[in-house]
This record gives structure tokens, C-alpha cells and sequence, in this order.
């Protein structure tokens, strides 16, 4: 058995092998990413040590001539910068170093989490690395030296490639979580989990928020709807489970939904989450969806649900594979994001696609209860906050629960609301409802007929009707069938039930 074999092995078994938890291990959360970044290249720059550049270079191949005095020439630049990284791969090697690199970004692992690095930041990195090898300064701050440097880098495979695990973990300060079909498992840290996030505090497996369960059951008092909420919220560290699902929560006024925004984000951690629209996250630049690459959620708030590219919503919601791009730089697949979570504080001016395929791919759950000033508490969140770990063994008993059952539960309220939404969004199925028609499957309706009572019925209510080919397919999209019948004409399996 090989090296590698014996440590996949190791690993594997790994995963299902209980540990006790760490209590003082070094995290990063009580500083910024930027100071941990410094803090990661300073430690590695540490382990750098000068280098004999001759002997070096020698090792490589090169051999030295003689200049006419007989002397010996030095080795050119090009053969430094093969030396520098040659030598700044051995470092690495010897001193257990794990970088990687996906999709155009860098990724260094600090002991208990990667972290990315642009272009730049490897850049200024190699720049010091070589100074430190006793590289002349003036030289190594040569902006055409930095640039072959990191391409020298990238040539000789000092970056490995990057893969991403398939196993449900939730990282936290003092452990990681494997979330399985078998329950909660607690492990060490492993690089070879490639996990990009760590939830700033610690786990602690007993803990209860009761002023969050408070909280739920105010503005939340039907209990299968907190079920649908905590199943939700579960699933945003689920991998493997494809739900096909982009969630709203829907409310005016004051409701709790900010109260909820603000204890995800203050869970979850600022560095891995992010709040851009559903608009800007469709749009065709890809900019704002290569922002949402290694975040756990995004988490939008107070959208509008128009100007929705649907194609690309649908595939945001598969979770699939899909195209974005950084300002400048070059296109790229990626397939490890965000899932979406959006507060929505109205529906009635939303301009979407009105099919099948963009409604099962919404789970709305409405918060409309009105909490009154008299019992509206401004720093409910931060006292919600104090107690993280409670919060989060709720979320986990929600993560169990889809794992188990391999979907969302969805509460009759939130059933209701979303066929409400449904006909309040699409005139053709305000108007079969207001017209009283159902399926039935023995009786025919023409096409020609329908459509003279839906034009009617949009005149005489204010709505702008769709062309009759448009208003057929708008009632396929709503599941009732049309067939063709007495020459070739179109019908459709409905009938007005005339109702007291």
C-alpha cells in the first residue's frame, strides 16, 4: 500500500472516530481575515532560510561560465527564478506545508481552515519569499520579476488542486462536525476536509437557547412552521442533498425577520456569508455570483423579486455547476457557493416566470404576526447572540431531520401561502380561481372560449392580459391539460363548478 493509500485510509476512518474537543485551540475569529492572511504568510515566511544560490542553481543544472577574465558568470534571473521556487517548494514539502489552488484563487490552510489569497497577495508573497532566500531586494521588487515569479509557481505544481469534500461539516473554533445519517460526529481538524469556513465560536453539544426558542415562538407561533424554518436553516450546511430550493422569507412591518437576519449573519460569521440580490446574482456580468464561491450562505434582504434571469435562478437553486467571473478576469465554473436565503416585504409587484419549474424551486414561509412597539426589543439578536452554540444545536436537529427524511418538511401554512403567492402573481390563475374552474377529467373546455373570458375578466379588473398562445402555456405551467379534439381544435380538461 502506498503512502497516500495508507493516509486516504486513515482519514476515511477518520471521519466516524469520536475525539475529545479542543478548547484552546487557535482560531481566527477574534481577528480580522486580513490579519489572519498576515499572520499565516508571516509564520510560513519564518520557516524560509537563505539559500546558496549558486549551489542552488548547480543542483538544477546549470553549469557556470567564464567571463574574460576567466571568472565565473553568475546565474541570470531566469535561472534565480527557477532556484527561488524550486527552493520554496522544498520548504513547503519539509515543513508540511498545504496550499491549493481552484478556479483562479490560492488557498493556504491555517491548522484549522483554508483561506483563499488573490493573484496579488501570492504575488507579495513570493516577493518576500525570495528576499528572505537573500535574493537582492532591488531585484525581487522588480514588478516583470514578480510576474514570472508567480509564473514560475503555477508552472512547477507548487499549488495542488483543490477538492472539495462531499461530507456535511460545519467547522467551529474548537472542532469540526460531521453531520450524517448516524447523527452529530466530532473530529480534529483535518486539511484534507478543504473546509474555507470556521463559525466563530465553540461547539458545546448541551447547550439550549432558550431566548431564542422565545423569540421563534412569537413571531413564529405555528410549531410546523419553526419546523420548516430549523430544516432550512440545516440545510445551508448540507452537501450532497440536492433540495432544488431557493428560500423567502416573506413579511411587512415588524415582524422578526431583521431578528433572524441578524443571528444568522453573527452565527454564521461575517467571512462566510454575503447579502447580494437575487437580481445582481442572475445578471449575465457573474460578477456578484464569483462573490458568493466558499460561502455558506447569501443571505439578501428587503428584495424584489423582478428583472430575474430564470434559467440561471434554476440553476442557482440546483446547486449545479455554473459560470462566474471576477471584474478582469476569466470566466470559471464553480461549483461549491452559497445557498440563497431572501427577506422579502412584498410579492405583489413580482415579475417572475410563471411555470412549474420556478415554483417548486421557492419555499416561502410568511411571518405575519406584527410584534408591537410596546413589545419590540432593539438588542433582542445581540442577547439571541450570546449564546451561539444553543442556536446551533437547533439548526442541527433541523440538519438531522432533512438528512433523515431527504427533504424539507413544509408547513401547511407555508403550503397555503405559497399557492396564495402563486395566484396573486399570475393573472390566469387569479382568473381560473375567480372563474371558478377545475380540472376534471372527463370534461372539455376550448382554448377559444377560455381565453374570450380571461380577456373579460383582465378588463374589467385592471390586469394586462397575455396573447392566447401565451395564456395556453400559462395554464400548462399550472398543471391542467390540453388536448386537441374535433378538427384539430385546442381544449382543456376544465369545467366551472358554479359555487353558492
Amino acid at each position: 500500500m502506498s503512502l497516500e493509500d495508507a493516509l486516504e485510509d486513515e482519514y476515511f476512518a477518520g471521519l466516524n472516530e469520536p475525539v475529545a474537543i479542543k478548547p484552546n485551540v487557535t482560531t481566527i475569529r477574534a481577528e480580522s481575515m486580513a490579519e489572519t492572511k498576515r499572520k499565516t504568510m508571516n509564520q510560513l515566511l519564518e520557516k524560509v532560510n537563505k539559500v546558496d544560490f549558486i549551489e542552488a542553481c548547480e543542483s538544477l543544472g546549470w553549469i557556470a561560465t567564464t567571463n574574460k577574465e576567466g571568472a565565473d558568470n553568475p546565474p541570470n534571473q531566469n535561472n534565480y527564478k527557477v532556484a527561488i521556487i524550486d527552493q520554496l517548494m522544498l520548504t513547503a514539502k519539509y515543513n508540511n506545508w498545504h496550499l491549493a489552488l481552484d478556479t483562479g484563487l490560492f488557498y493556504i490552510y491555517t491548522g484549522c481552515l483554508w483561506i483563499s489569497l488573490d493573484k496579488d497577495e501570492l504575488k507579495n508573497f513570493l516577493k518576500d519569499v525570495a528576499i528572505k532566500q537573500s535574493y537582492p531586494p532591488i531585484k525581487a521588487r522588480d514588478s516583470k520579476f514578480i510576474v514570472q515569479l508567480y509564473e514560475q509557481a503555477i508552472q512547477d505544481g507548487f499549488f495542488t488542486d483543490k477538492h472539495y469534500t462531499q461530507q456535511s461539516m460545519i467547522n467551529l473554533n474548537n472542532c469540526t462536525l460531521v453531520l450524517n445519517s448516524d447523527g452529530v460526529t466530532v473530529k480534529n481538524f483535518d486539511y484534507r476536509d478543504f473546509l474555507t469556513h470556521q463559525l466563530p465560536f465553540n461547539y458545546d453539544k448541551k447547550a439550549v437557547n432558550p431566548i431564542f426558542l422565545k423569540y421563534l415562538s412569537e413571531v413564529l407561533p405555528d410549531k410546523d412552521t419553526q419546523r420548516t424554518l430549523q430544516e432550512v436553516c440545516g440545510y445551508l450546511f448540507i452537501k450532497g442533498l440536492k433540495m432544488e430550493k431557493i428560500f423567502f422569507l416573506y413579511g411587512t412591518g415588524a415582524n422578526g425577520k431583521s431578528v433572524l437576519f441578524e443571528v444568522i449573519n453573527g452565527l454564521i460569521g461575517d467571512e462566510n456569508i454575503s447579502h447580494y440580490s437575487l437580481e445582481s446574482l442572475t445578471d449575465d456580468t457573474g460578477y456578484f455570483r464569483a462573490k458568493i464561491k466558499d460561502k455558506i450562505v447569501n443571505y439578501g434582504t428587503d428584495i424584489r423579486l423582478s428583472k430575474i434571469d430564470a434559467g440561471m435562478f434554476k440553476t442557482l437553486a440546483s446547486g449545479e455547476p455554473i459560470e462566474a467571473r471576477l471584474p478582469y478576469g476569466q470566466p470559471f465554473t464553480m461549483s461549491d457557493y452559497a445557498k440563497l436565503i431572501f427577506n422579502v416585504n412584498r410579492l405583489d409587484n413580482a415579475n417572475i416566470e410563471h411555470t412549474h419549474g420556478f415554483y417548486r424551486r421557492i419555499l416561502i414561509i410568511p411571518f405575519d404576526k406584527t410584534i408591537a412597539d410596546k413589545d419590540q426589543d432593539k438588542s433582542l439578536h445581540k442577547k439571541i447572540l450570546s449564546n451561539k452554540a444553543g442556536v446551533l444545536n437547533w439548526i442541527i436537529e433541523g440538519a438531522e431531520s432533512v438528512i433523515a427524511n431527504e427533504e424539507i418538511f413544509t408547513s401547511t401554512e407555508c403550503q397555503k401561502f405559497k399557492a396564495k403567492f402563486i395566484k396573486e402573481t399570475d393573472n390566469v390563475a387569479l382568473f381560473i380561481d375567480d372563474a371558478s374552474y377545475e380540472s376534471c377529467e372527463f370534461s372539455k373546455t376550448r382554448l377559444s372560449s377560455l381565453y374570450l373570458n380571461y380577456k373579460e375578466f383582465c378588463n374589467e379588473d385592471g390586469y394586462r392580459s397575455l396573447g392566447k398562445s401565451n395564456f395556453s402555456k400559462r395554464l400548462v405551467a399550472l398543471g391542467y391539460e390540453k388536448f386537441k379534439a374535433d378538427g384539430n381544435k385546442d381544449y382543456f380538461r376544465l369545467k366551472q363548478v358554479y359555487k353558492n
